[in-house]
């Protein structure tokens, strides 16, 4: 074979890696080896290992991704260290130009940096690939023919970064990586495979971005373009992908009969080509369509796919929100023990995760009001004791999570956080104390509801809590501590009892009755406690009574 056929058959695998065929596409180049060895062509060896560490990236083979940065680094050293003149032994050996020798170490050394940030990131640790992305991006200018494979593997690289923090609920800081993403493909691109495979994961990419966020009507038309591009080019898998995105968008708008076309139309390709992370969440989704319709076993059979998927790739948070839907499952069975258990495991993984959240914190605590409330209403012996312990988690919970509402400067991104996080908690923070009972604290909750304003809740064709457990959005919007609650004077707001009932960021204490205490003063300070949200401005309190 001669090095122009081993370079033909280089360029086929990489046309099967971009159609997702990753095994033949790796038998290929596993096949080549020999012939290369034979012939003592460095530079394709390095090709070789750059295209299998792609696929054992994308393939979440990580020790081989390992395997081929060694063998690539190993050999870019010596033939630095040639260059530099400190192998004066093996410089004979070199039969390259001088300046095709520095074009290789260039080019190789830049598809090591990307294998070393896409790496980086999918394991989560996204200062290091922060730090390989930087290096990646750094541009020496020397090799002009070089310069479109570099933009390609910098785009590429910002695109994974992006998705992997995503994955950790890390949105606010994918927001500069997105706009350099869109920044560089702006345009309407040279049709070629490197071009489109961007624009198609970038589009999938943003597309679940959005849903993950709130902004299901920005979401489908980025899933939709990267889906018929992915379609155009007979891409199976990447238009399967988009499906998932817009049946996981189904399902948080509540279109559940769409959700389940899409997702089913999506899982043949998508297990076919067993990428474990989106097999996971096809399986998800079939587990939360399988409540939806009150076929509980199958539901838990499915959610354990899911789960026993995501231990496999080591995702902590997607652990602990499976073990949380399927402790749905345990609720509706009645087997509360089971549930607790769950809950108690989730809790645990949230504990060990390093970039945990106040805002997860605040969601599994309300998830335990919940299920504290389903044990009251199966025993009522025990029903106000478990109503009261429900409050206690469900109502400092809500306010928690209702402080960022009005924080938010843009009435959009306050609309997003009020239909998709606020409202649930908020409602089901009245009905526990409805259900206890406990007639001051609802009037203290309507009260508060009433000054902080109204918000819709979507209509949906199942809306009880289980059904967002999994699927809850991740707002980003303003800062990434969920947009620090304002504390100073709102517009008006001045001595107690002047101005109108409006603001901007944290109300001042409210007081409905001149004989009692602020409204809500225990439940604001367990949010405080916990979460270390300030419910309430240090104004001048409002006098709420006529």
């Amino acid at each position: 074979m001669t090095p122009s056929d081993v370079e033909r058959d280089l360029e086929r695998a990489r046309h099967l890696a971009f159609a997702a065929d990753e095994e033949a596409a790796k038998d290929l180049l596993l096949s080549l080896m020999p012939a290369i060895e034979e012939t003592d062509r460095d530079d394709l060896m390095l090709e070789v290992y750059a295209q299998l560490g792609e696929i054992y990236l994308v393939r979440t083979a990580y020790d081989g991704v390992t395997e081929c940065l060694k063998r690539m680094n190993d050999c870019l050293t010596i033939y630095s260290q040639i260059r530099a003149g400190a192998r004066p032994d093996a410089a004979d050996q070199v039969t390259m130009p001088d300046e095709a020798v520095d074009a290789m170490i260039c080019r190789y050394t830049r598809r090591a940096q990307f294998l070393q940030t896409g790496l980086a990131a999918t394991h989560g640790e996204h200062e290091s690939a922060e730090g390989w992305l930087r290096l990646l991006g750094q541009d020496a200018g020397v090799f002009s023919d070089l310069d479109a494979e570099h933009a390609y593997l910098v785009t590429h690289a910002q695109i994974l970064c992006a998705v992997a923090l995503c994955d950790d609920d890390l949105h606010v800081q994918s927001i500069p990586l997105w706009e350099k993403v869109f920044d560089a493909l702006d345009g309407p691109g040279d049709g070629s495979e490197f071009d489109d495979t961007l624009r198609v994961l970038a589009g999938t990419g943003y597309g679940r971005f959005c849903v993950d966020t709130g902004r299901l009507t920005e979401a489908e038309p980025w899933l939709r373009r990267a889906g018929a591009r992915a379609q155009a080019r007979d891409w199976h898998l990447a238009t399967a992908r988009t499906q998932l995105e817009r049946a996981t968008a189904a399902w948080v708008a509540g279109d559940r009969r769409l959700a389940q076309d899409l997702v089913h139309g999506a899982y043949p390709a998508i297990a076919e080509h067993a990428r474990a992370h989106d097999v996971s969440r096809c399986w998800l989704l079939f587990g939360l369509l399988g409540i939806s319709v009150g076929a509980l076993d199958d539901a838990d059979e499915r959610l354990g796919h899911a789960e026993r998927h995501w231990r496999e790739l080591g995702r902590p948070l997607h652990i602990h929100r499976i073990l949380l839907q399927r402790s749905w499952v345990d609720i509706l069975r009645e087997d509360f023990g089971a549930a607790a258990e769950r809950v108690t495991a989730a809790r645990a993984l949230l504990d060990d995760w390093p970039r945990h959240s106040w805002l997860q914190y605040a969601r599994l605590d309300d998830h335990l009001g919940s299920l504290l409330r389903a044990q009251a209403v199966s025993d009522p012996d025990t029903a106000e004791e478990k109503l009261a312990r429900a409050c206690e988690l469900k109502v400092p919970a809500a306010l928690a999570v209702d402080s960022v509402r009005y924080a938010l400067g843009d009435a959009d991104a306050r609309m997003r956080w009020a239909t998709h996080v606020s409202a649930r908690m908020l409602a089901g923070a009245f009905a526990v104390a409805w259900e206890w009972g406990n007639t001051s604290l609802v009037s203290e909750l309507i009260e508060y509801h009433c000054a902080r304003g109204t918000f819709s809740v979507p209509e949906t064709s199942a809306p009880a809590d289980w059904a967002d457990t999994a699927t809850a959005a991740v707002p980003v919007d303003d800062t990434g501590e969920y947009a620090l609650v304002a504390s100073g004077p709102g517009p008006g707001a001045g001595a107690a009892g002047t101005g109108p009932l409006t603001k901007l960021g944290a109300l001042p204490p409210l007081r409905m009755d001149p004989g009692s205490e602020p409204i809500l003063v225990r439940y604001r300070e367990l949010a405080f406690q916990r979460y270390g949200r300030q419910v309430t401005a240090a104004d001048p309190e409002w006098s709420t009574w006529p």
